[in-house]
């Protein structure tokens, strides 16, 4: 029984950090070429949005997540516009942004799908792979082979990520953005259209974890169904050094207690279950405390 309990955490825990991997790895882009969005929560929702109706209205789960990111590169080119090439505020346009991402995304849900308080009829979503032998392994298989392919495309994104910040010039180009602007318009590059870029592919993650969460969890759409994701998504940065992988591995940890406090609604139903549903948050903020020392941080990240 013990054992039961464990794997259904641990593969759970892999579930929850799905949303928050995807929303940070794009985060993290976004902030080494030097531009902060503090409205990636707002990007998750309407990204979550277009999931659930580009999957209802084509019936492919697959091209709900198209447009998920589609629409996540189109909301997140708002901040783009006014963060970088007017060079506003970027934690106020980042406000607006969350803002402007709960409000729209409710008032399109009910004058689409939500007239009926929920989508009609089953809304097309991802699946659990059959990815034969490997799930039948015992404990290793539950926990990590008995997952939609989304999961498995995240993983692939993390190394890829993490190789074209490391390893290729464009990636030394956008990290030298964040560093030293002016250097690198001294080589003769654009620094700004580099952090255009970026912000683009940041909302383009972050579409892609709102759809997680709408068409691979829930498989419809509820009002602020992000619940403060996306905050925790720059928390995972903060905390993984501006790192993709180390990101990545902190969004995982914020899963596994997401997956924990409900577990514990369960252990313990005499403690009210606000308690319990806080923990996330309360690890988020523990967390940027202890990173009081930001050592990693982009130098112009913000300006």
């Amino acid at each position: 029984m013990e054992a039961a309990i464990l794997i259904g955490l641990l593969a759970s825990g892999v579930r929850f950090a799905v949303p928050l991997a995807l929303a940070a790895l794009g985060e993290t882009v976004s902030q080494r070429a030097g531009v902060l969005n503090v409205g990636i929560e707002g990007v998750m929702l309407i990204g979550a949005l277009a999931a659930v109706l580009c999957a209802v209205w084509t019936g492919s789960p697959w091209l709900g997540l198209l447009g998920a990111i589609v629409a996540g590169v189109l909301f997140a080119s708002i901040h783009a516009l006014f963060a970088v090439i007017l060079k506003a505020d970027q934690i106020v346009s980042g406000i607006a942004l969350f803002l402007l991402g709960i409000g729209l995304s409710g008032f399109v849900f009910r004058l689409t799908l939500g007239s009926g308080g929920r989508p009609p009829g089953q809304v097309p979503g991802f699946r659990p792979l059959d990815l034969g032998p490997l799930g039948e392994i015992p404990f290793a298989g539950p926990v990590l082979f008995q997952h939609n392919a989304l999961v498995y495309l995240t993983v692939v994104a993390v190394a890829a990520v993490a190789f074209l910040l490391a390893r290729t010039g464009w990636g030394l180009s956008l990290r030298a953005a964040g560093e030293n602007p002016e250097a690198v318009r001294a080589a003769g590059l654009d620094a700004t259209r580099l952090r255009v870029v970026a912000v683009l592919v940041g909302g383009g993650f972050a579409g892609a974890g709102g759809a997680f969460l709408s068409i691979a969890q829930l498989n419809g759409f509820v009002e602020n169904m992000v619940a403060g994701r996306g905050f925790i998504a720059i928390a995972c940065v903060v905390f993984g050094r501006w790192n993709p992988v180390g990101a990545v591995l902190v969004a995982l940890a914020f899963g596994m207690t997401e997956a924990a406090q409900i577990r514990l609604q369960i252990l313990y139903p005499a403690l009210p279950h606000q308690f319990f549903v806080m923990l996330p948050y309360v690890a988020a903020i523990v967390a940027l405390v202890l990173m009081r020392a930001r050592s990693g941080q982009p130098a112009a990240l913000g300006r």
